[in-house]
């Protein structure tokens, strides 16, 4: 069965915004790819990719990344559930941020594949994709 929802990581995101990011070129085929798949975009990836960004490349690339997830039609944005986050995090043994492991919660809770460009996401999780 082919997959037409995909959870999307916070790397792909900003190598898709950042011009000088190591995977940009990846990120524009792998957007390119997808673009008419459904997007699941959690709220902390929302938030992670706007602080980079931000800090980054400056609040108008960040502003400008935060309204085309806003008006995006493809894109589902899940909403975020802090105390299943949170024992999933105090569950999982490896040594791994919160929104990674919240990701990971969360593609498995729905059955989809991670888009991501993380080795140690793409280690941890056997649904992970990079693509």
């Amino acid at each position: 069965m082919e997959q037409n929802r995909f959870l999307i990581d916070s790397s792909v995101f900003v190598a898709f915004y950042y011009e000088g990011d190591a995977q940009h070129t990846d990120a524009l085929r792998v957007m390119a790819d997808i673009s008419a798949q459904v997007l699941i975009v959690h709220p902390y990836v929302i938030q992670e990719t706007a602080t980079v960004l931000a800090y980054r490349l400056g609040m108008p690339v960040a502003k400008a990344f935060v309204t085309d997830v806003m008006k995006a039609k493809n894109v589902l944005i899940p909403a975020a559930d802090v105390y299943r986050d949170a024992a999933f995090f105090l569950d999982y043994s490896k040594k791994m941020s919160f929104t990674d492991i919240a990701l990971i919660g969360l593609a498995r809770s729905m059955g989809v594949p991670i888009v991501t460009f993380d080795k140690q996401m793409l280690s941890a999780f056997s649904q992970t994709r990079r693509i």
